[in-house]
């Protein structure tokens, strides 16, 4: 197991931003990680952003009580999960409610570096992106939003992948099948899969 340095750890907007350092391997867009916490546990957590110069990667964590285990050091699987795919995205529009924005953060950095017109419409939270003229017209719509408010969303659902953050993952290798939806894993499909995949 190899153990990372955790160089700082702050709160920012009610949410824990913990940087990790040395660690090699750059996360692709809509990547995730596991943190292995002492009690055995495993965690996944969104990638917030990746400084490939200096080889740091930036988690959050909204649990109090998670961001007190988190110690000097952590143990990390990944990166996990399947990348977004950003052939022929021209245009792409985030969308997060509250402190969930930290999901999209890593994703759409990487579209803007990629020469995508890149939107976000954020509901009690900021994202850096001017708000989207249109949202139907965009390539790909990418959400992080509680489930229940997922029934309710008015955009188109084929081109739309939200971020499945309410299943239990426990290996994180598609092998238990805990994080099973609908015939797709979470963990090896996800952790972004397609609304009309999650819900009816």
């Amino acid at each position: 197991m190899i153990y990372y340095e955790v160089i700082e750890k702050k709160i920012i907007d009610n949410v824990y931003e913990i940087k990790i350092a040395n660690f090699n391997v750059k996360p692709k867009a809509g990547q995730y990680v596991s943190l292995i916490l002492p009690s055995k546990a495993e965690i996944p957590l969104g990638v917030g952003d990746y400084d490939e110069g200096n080889n740091k990667l930036k988690l959050y964590v909204e649990s109090e009580k998670l961001a007190n285990e988190i110690g000097k050091r952590v143990i990390l699987k990944g990166p996990l999960g399947k990348p977004l795919d950003f052939t022929n995205v021209r245009t792409i529009v985030g969308i997060a409610y509250g402190k969930l924005y930290h999901d999209l953060l890593y994703p759409l950095k990487i579209a803007y570096q990629n020469k995508i017109e890149t939107f976000a419409k954020c509901i009690d939270c900021k994202l850096n992106y001017d708000e989207p003229r249109s949202i139907e017209d965009a390539d790909l719509i990418l959400v992080s939003a509680p489930l229940q408010l997922l029934y309710g969303l008015k955009v188109p659902r084929k081109k739309t992948l939200v971020f499945n953050r309410w299943v239990k993952m426990n290996c994180n290798l598609g092998v238990c099948g805990v994080c099973e939806v609908k015939g797709k894993l979470t963990c090896i499909d996800g952790p972004f899969m397609r609304l009309d995949d999650l819900v009816d």
